[in-house]
C-alpha cells in the first residue's frame, strides 16, 4: 500500500497536470477492446456486460461532475491485429480518453505497445499474464496475476486437498497457459510436491488421449489444467473414459470460468474441479448481492462469471481516476489511478503496486450440482 508521503507526492502531480490539462467535455468517450465473437467471446462479453452496468449506474447518478460517460466497443474477435487496428480506431477516430481491455493476454500485450507510444491509460479487466504491465506506465488491471493464482493452486493442492504428487498439462503456443503451468509447476517443487508429468498440447487439439495416458501411469493425486474452458472441457471428459481412468482433481485458474455451460457432464465437476477466480457471488458482503442484483435486473439473466465483476471495477477505477484528475488529460488520469488508495470496487478493495497490479484477494471455486460454488478466500 502506498504511504502517506508518497500519496502526497502522487497528488500533487495529479493537481499540477489537472490545472494545465483539458478540462471534462460534456460527452466523456471510454473506449472498449473485447473478443464480442469468436473462441473467446464468452470473456468479453462478460467484461462489456460488467462495464455497461457501471457507466448505466453513473451516468443515472449525474455522471462525472455532471459529464455523461459514453463506451463505444470494438470486436477484436481475439486476435492480436484486430485488437491493435481498434484500438488505433479508438484513440484517432473515436478520441477516447481512456480504455478498458484488451480481455485476453496476447492482444492486450499486443496492444500494450501503442498504449506505451501514447500513454493513454488502459484498465484490463480480465488480462492476467505477467507482462501485461511490465514497463507500461499507463496501464492497470483490475484482476490478479497469472503468477498469483497459480501459485495459490499449487497450495492449495497440497494444504487442502492433500495432493503431493502433481502433474500439469499446458497449451504450449498460449503464453497465458504456459506462464500458468511454469508458476504451477515451481510452487509446487517450492512445497516440496513431486510434479510427476508436464504434458503439452495445443488449444486446437481436440484428442488429449496420448497426454492424460501417461499422466495417469505416473500416479497424481491433482492434475493441473492450464487451459481455457474449452479445451479443459475435452480434458476432463477425456480423462474419465475407461481406458484411461484419470481419477483425480482437477485444478485451473481463471480461464476455466465456464466450463459448466460448455462439458456434456457437469458430474465430471462436482467438487472434483477446483479453480482461482476473481470474484464469488455467494459472497454475504451487501456490496456483492447488490451488484449481482443490479446485474440481473439490467440484463434479465443470471451473473455469469467473475469477469462481469471486474469489469465493473475496471472502469469505476478509471471513472474515478477521470473525476480525481478533474481532466481527461492522459498523464493526469494515469497519475489518479496510480495514486488509488483503498477504493472500493465489487470484487476488492484496491490499491497498486509498482507493477501497476492490484492488491487484492483471489477465490477459490469448485461445481456444486453444476453450477460454481465459493471454497475459500486467499489473500495476498
Amino acid at each position: 500500500m502506498m504511504n502517506r508521503r508518497g500519496f502526497a507526492i502522487m497528488l500533487a502531480v495529479v493537481l499540477l497536470a489537472a490545472a494545465s490539462a483539458p478540462a471534462l467535455a460534456d460527452t466523456i468517450k471510454i473506449g472498449g477492446l473485447a473478443p464480442l465473437t469468436g473462441a473467446v467471446a464468452q470473456y468479453g462479453l462478460a467484461v462489456q456486460k460488467g462495464v455497461d452496468l457501471y457507466v448505466e449506474q453513473l451516468n443515472a447518478a449525474g455522471g462525472i461532475n455532471g459529464d455523461t460517460v459514453e463506451m463505444v466497443w470494438y470486436d477484436e474477435k481475439g486476435d492480436e491485429v484486430e485488437a491493435i487496428n481498434a484500438f488505433n480506431l479508438l484513440v484517432n477516430n473515436d478520441k477516447v480518453v481512456g480504455v478498458i481491455g484488451d480481455v485476453t493476454s496476447r492482444p492486450t500485450l499486443a496492444v500494450g505497445e501503442r498504449v506505451r507510444e501514447i500513454g493513454i491509460p488502459m484498465i484490463t479487466a480480465s488480462a492476467t499474464a505477467y507482462d501485461v504491465t511490465t514497463d507500461n506506465p499507463s496501464i492497470f488491471r483490475s484482476c490478479f496475476l497469472d503468477p498469483f493464482q497459480a501459485s495459490i493452486m499449487a497450495n492449495f493442492a497440497k494444504d487442502a486437498l492433500g495432493a503431493e504428487k502433481v502433474a500439469v498439462i499446458y497449451d504450449i503456443a498460449d503464453d497465458y497457459s504456459l506462464g500458468l503451468a511454469e508458476s504451477f509447476r515451481d510452487q509446487a517443487i517450492k512445497n516440496g510436491q513431486e510434479v510427476v508429468a508436464y504434458e503439452s498440447g495445443t488449444a486446437t487439439d481436440v484428442d488429449f488421449s496420448a497426454q492424460l495416458t501417461n499422466i495417469a501411469s505416473k500416479g497424481p493425486q491433482a492434475l493441473f489444467v492450464a487451459y481455457y474452458y474449452g479445451p479443459a472441457a475435452l480434458i476432463v471428459q477425456q480423462a474419465a473414459k475407461p481406458e484411461i481412468g484419470l481419477d483425480v482433481y482437477f485444478l485451473g485458474a481463471d480461464g476455466i470460468a465456464g466450463i459448466e455451460n460448455t462439458i456434456s457432464d457437469t458430474a465430471l465437476l462436482e467438487n472434483k474441479f477446483f479453480y482461482s477466480d476473481h470474484f464469488a457471488s455467494d459472497s454475504d458482503d451487501p456490496s456483492v448481492q447488490g451488484f449481482i442484483k443490479a446485474y440481473e435486473e439490467k440484463y434479465g439473466e443470471p451473473y455469469q462469471m467473475a469477469f462481469n465483476a471486474t469489469g465493473y471495477d475496471a472502469v469505476l477505477l478509471l471513472c474515478k481516476a477521470i473525476k480525481a484528475a478533474g481532466s481527461t488529460d492522459y498523464a493526469a488520469v494515469t497519475a489518479a489511478l496510480k495514486a488509488s488508495d483503498s477504493v472500493q470496487g465489487v470484487t476488492s478493495a484496491y490499491s497498486f503496486d509498482d507493477h501497476n497490479d492490484p492488491i487484492k484477494s483471489a477465490y477459490i471455486m469448485t461445481f456444486v450440482d453444476g453450477k460454481q460454488s465459493f471454497k475459500q478466500k486467499q489473500d495476498p
